[in-house]
């Protein structure tokens, strides 16, 4: 009985954890929309960069594209690196 409430908290846990992880990149996810708009857009660096699962994001990161990025674009891309994966 112990185990299988020991079982349940860790699972309790991991769960809000993870919430707290999705908000953490929604909120990201939503900044760099923002503030990276003009390399994402039709015409920049990254444009063709199919949107989901931290493409676009890589795309804004790489040396050659973080160089033309506005300051909050560089701090939108230092906190998604920051983000546990």
């Amino acid at each position: 009985m112990r185990i299988f409430l020991l079982a349940i908290s860790l699972m309790l846990l991991s769960v809000s954890a993870f919430a707290a992880d999705e908000a953490a990149d929604t909120a990201n996810r939503a900044s760099f929309e923002k503030e990276c708009a003009a390399l994402i857009a039709p015409g920049g660096p990254c444009a063709d960069v199919q949107k989901g699962g931290g493409g676009r994001r890589g795309c804004v990161a790489k040396p050659e594209n973080i160089e033309k990025a506005t300051p909050a674009c560089k701090k939108a891309i230092e906190e998604w690196k920051a983000l546990p994966k």
